[in-house]
């Protein structure tokens, strides 16, 4: 897999935890912006970190079992995330998400978002090591930008919400569509319909 795609994966798994960073940006709280935006890098860098490379070692223990299928679950894998990513985006409404109570950027509210966030980013390590893929690479990617994504989005997220050009839905389709394509991509090369680039 090349640096671009890699990167284009990570950008793609982290649009949820941009808009969650942005939604929470407009929640009130009395931690500075500065607290809230390294909350939302840790939390939502932290576990899309963590979670490719738990995909990766349980497809690690799987590998021996589903032997020349490998490929082909990878595809299905890359597949199922950006399918999955187009329908979640299809049935977004405009409405954001609702402030809890408390603080929206502390650890105990942080957590269950920031896992959910990155559910996507676990059946991706499995398809990368199913695949033959430096998953470890591809993790250090998905954590640093949606680290950097989030950060950007906690600080800025009152601006980037009243522009018109912020629009969730979009991201999240070619996000998904992206990872679709790298799916087929690898599939393809698998079965030398295309050379390998």
């Amino acid at each position: 897999m090349t640096v671009t795609e890699t990167l284009l994966i990570a950008f793609g798994v982290s649009i949820d935890a941009a808009a969650v960073s942005v939604s929470g940006s407009l929640c009130p709280g009395k931690y500075s912006k500065r607290h809230c935006a390294l909350n939302a890098a840790l939390f939502f860098g932290g576990f899309q970190f963590i979670m490719p490379l738990t995909g990766a070692l349980t497809a690690k223990f799987l590998s021996g079992t589903v032997g020349h299928l490998e490929h082909y679950i990878a595809a299905a894998l890359l597949a199922f995330v950006g399918s999955k990513m187009i329908a979640d985006a299809c049935r977004q409404t405009e409405s954001g998400e609702s402030c809890p109570i408390g603080e929206f950027f502390s650890p105990r509210n942080l957590l269950i978002p920031a896992i959910a966030t990155s559910i996507d980013a676990l059946a991706i390590g499995a398809g990368l090591r199913f695949s033959g893929e430096n998953v470890f690479i591809a993790a250090i990617f998905m954590g640093i930008i949606t680290a950097a994504v989030s950060a950007v989005c906690v600080l800025s997220g009152k601006q980037i919400a009243k522009k018109s050009s912020w629009n969730v839905k979009k991201l999240t389709i070619s996000g998904g569509v992206v990872i679709i394509a790298i799916g087929v991509k690898i599939l393809l090369q698998y079965l030398k319909i295309i050379p390998a680039f």
